[in-house]
């Protein structure tokens, strides 16, 4: 996993199993980085609070909180492969 600034906005972008993802790089909640949480197959979990979000779809799965969550979805964005080179299709 890893963040890039894209027209001042964090993205996180993800391999799994040979696959790349990207959403947003910063946590609805407790604004915490997310390329230093942890990645467990397509989960990913935030380094302060813990919340986790599915980087398929953005959803929050679990948060620090029972659920409703008060932790809004993150933005998905899709992740092509051209030339060895990736391409995000980005709208702001």
């Amino acid at each position: 996993m890893r963040s890039f600034e894209i027209l001042g906005r964090s993205i996180l972008i993800a391999n799994v199993g040979g696959r790349f993802y990207a959403m947003d790089g910063i946590c609805s909640h407790g604004m915490g980085v997310l390329d230093r949480g942890v990645l467990n197959g397509h989960v990913v979990k935030c380094p302060i609070h813990g919340a986790e979000f599915d980087l398929r779809t953005g959803k929050v799965i679990n948060g620090p909180w029972k659920p409703p969550y008060e932790i809004d979805d993150l933005r998905t964005y899709a992740v092509g492969v051209e030339d060895r080179c990736l391409t995000l299709d980005y709208q702001p």
